[in-house]
């Protein structure tokens, strides 16, 4: 039974993260977004790529910061971060987007379902290629 707890408070506290620094990537984009203002659109693309690539960067500082699992404790599933991650970021990541439409901003393609989960899963690959299934 500890395990089973254990495992899931492991899974809360990365996907907590994953969200916190998917915010705060959100909030960047948005503040250079404003500098940019009026310049040329990309399209979905390059978009895709550069969530790709703030993901890993975000899994990287992560794995910089914890160099190793959050919890130590035998992981019921291994790589479930990888399903469970991208789903749950997705979602906070649209109301992200919904709360700053509400406030008449316009979000990045990072606060929809598609950017957060993009995100999210290309963090949870690098801290996993990095830190591996058991450690």
């Amino acid at each position: 039974m500890e395990e089973i707890f254990a495992a899931l408070l492991e899974g809360l506290v990365e996907l907590f993260a994953e969200v916190v620094l998917q915010v705060l990537f959100e909030l960047v984009a948005e503040a250079l977004r404003e500098g940019f203002r009026g310049r040329r659109t990309y399209g979905p693309w390059v978009s895709i790529a550069g969530t790709i690539l703030m993901g890993g960067v975000a899994g990287l500082l992560s794995v910089l910061i914890f160099p190793h699992r959050l919890i130590h404790t035998r992981v019921l599933i291994p790589g479930l971060s990888l399903v469970l991650a991208p789903l749950v970021a997705g979602y906070v990541m649209s109301l992200v987007g919904d709360l700053l439409r509400k406030l008449g901003r316009q979000p990045s393609s990072l606060a929809t379902f598609r950017g957060g989960s993009i995100f999210a899963f290309a963090m949870a690959l690098v801290r996993l290629a990095f830190i591996g299934l058991v450690s």
